[in-house]
């Protein structure tokens, strides 16, 4: 009696503690589950993950609670990750190991045997991880890719322009609504669920969950050739405006309603489940938790909390202030036009939040009559993030990205070119890179994992982004070479 009502204790202690040392990582999950509709369905993923498990109670009874001392090296890893990841503000980082840990704990407590038997429901809370939306510009592209040959078989004259498609009845852009991405979420979670209930065999299950993959992509450049088609045909009296919003909803609702024929027509005849029996109130608990273990996984979570606690504190360390970029070196730099008010629409308006300082203006162009524009955000440590999804290089709803390349200005020295273009057709490219200190850096990914070990060991820093635009429709080649000057004159204004 006194094991059960032990093992009774140390499983919530341990699961509370899990909760506290996560709980950044929790909340800023569900603040994602509840602002963005893709991920929605992320509520539900525990929660479900937990009733398959306790589905499977019958069957986890005969199996002796044998816990797996190896995995305390994974989760260890995990709240390596989650401090790093809480460190440098890189959510993705906080929320994989928040939910990596999660089944990777129960699998540790139970052992080997036991979480074999619900495999399943510990893979499901993945699914929590709210990841996705990076693929939305890849699926844009796939979206106009498939969709624009299905119009020109079609006979529908059209002319595409990056996300811009042209037909004589008006024009139509490929928004971010219209990649598909949060059917193809949440068709892909649909799918592994389904698998799981629906068949036996490995094989089946993966194939199943390949055809929830592929199915909506290829369903989501129909939706948009119809569309398309129908604003052809109706000349733009149908499918335009609100309209495809509607027609969308009813059509995944059909693709979602076809999964389910598929999966139904192969589905085993015998699903996999035993019936379930009495259960004996001292042995739903299995074997006993060893209090070696209960003591050892808080004293892991414990140190976590502290350690973190102490890297926090440090973080806001005294910076000097001073500009990264000293633009009083620039003896050639003008000041920027007021433009006129039917011009405000075609500026360039980069947007960095909560940066300390932002320096713009526009620097003479020696190869054209049209000025170079500049724009330098600077961030103290401890003032905003310079690597934020918030930031943007220029108005998405103003420009779409047509070419994005890095291009060497010196033998070791990469920037980044984008080039972009509005819906009248205007052309500008945008030349840009990371400074911290003395180093450039094009990889956003590169950087914020140097920014946050920087943090991690206690080294105060200040960094910057260095954006160049000119508009022109000149090829690359050219481009590089007319904003290759001013690149190295801001390069020789770097303070050390």
């Amino acid at each position: 009696m006194t094991n059960s009502i032990t093992q009774k204790v140390s499983f919530p202690i341990i699961f509370i503690v899990w909760l506290y040392t996560y709980f950044a990582g929790i909340s800023t999950a569900i603040d994602i589950w509840t602002i963005s509709e893709i991920f929605n369905h992320c509520f539900l993923v525990i929660p479900g993950a937990f009733f398959l498990i306790y589905q499977k109670r019958a069957q986890l009874i005969e199996q002796p609670f044998t816990p797996n001392y190896w995995l305390l090296t994974p989760l260890i890893g995990t709240l390596v990750l989650y401090t790093f990841g809480h460190i440098g503000d890189i959510r993705l980082f906080m929320h994989i190991a928040t939910f990596t840990s999660l089944p990777i704990l129960i699998w540790l407590l139970i052992g080997n045997q036991a979480a074999k038997i619900i495999a399943f429901p510990l893979y499901f809370m993945l699914f929590a991880i709210p990841v996705g939306e990076q693929l939305i510009p890849y699926l844009q592209e796939l979206t106009t890719d498939l969709a624009v040959p299905l119009l020109e078989m079609t006979g529908v004259p059209i002319y595409r322009n990056g996300l811009y498609l042209d037909i004589p009845a008006g024009r139509f852009l490929v928004a971010e609504a219209c990649s598909g991405i949060s059917f193809l979420i949440a068709s892909i979670v649909f799918g592994n669920i389904y698998a799981y209930l629906s068949f036996q065999k490995l094989n089946k299950q993966l194939t199943f969950v390949v055809i929830s993959i592929v199915v909506p992509i290829m369903a989501n450049a129909l939706r948009v050739y119809g569309i398309v088609l129908t604003a052809h045909l109706t000349d733009m009296e149908y499918a335009a405006g609100a309209d495809h919003l509607i027609y969308g909803g009813v059509f995944y609702a059909i693709i979602l309603f076809l999964l389910i024929i598929i999966g139904e027509k192969f589905r085993d005849t015998s699903i996999r489940s035993k019936k379930e029996g009495e259960i004996s109130e001292n042995t739903v608990y299995g074997t006993f938790l060893p209090v070696k273990l209960t003591l050892s996984i808080i004293m892991i979570l414990t140190i976590q909390i502290a350690w973190l606690s102490i890297i926090t504190s440090s973080k806001h360390n005294i910076v000097n202030t001073d500009l990264l970029v000293d633009l009083s070196t620039l003896s050639f730099r003008v000041g920027k036009e007021k433009e006129k008010e039917k011009e405000k629409e075609k500026e360039w308006q980069p947007n960095f939040s909560k940066a300390s300082n932002i320096q713009r203006g526009s620097i003479k162009n020696y190869y054209e009559s049209n000025n170079i524009d500049f724009f330098i955000a600077t961030y103290f440590q401890g003032e905003g993030e310079l690597i934020s999804s918030m930031n943007k290089l220029y108005r998405a709803n103003r420009w779409t990205l047509i070419k994005h390349v890095k291009v060497k200005v010196e033998e070791e020295k990469e920037v980044q070119l984008i080039k972009v273009v509005s819906p009248t057709g205007q052309y500008r490219y945008i030349l840009y890179w990371y400074q911290l200190s003395n180093e450039m850096f094009v990889n956003k990914i590169k950087l914020k994992l140097y920014q946050t070990l920087m943090i991690m060991l206690g080294q105060p820093q200040k960094s910057a982004v260095i954006a160049l635009s000119l508009e022109s429709d000149k090829d690359t080649q050219d481009v590089v070479f007319m904003l290759k000057p001013t690149v190295m004159t801001l390069q020789s204004s770097i303070k050390e």
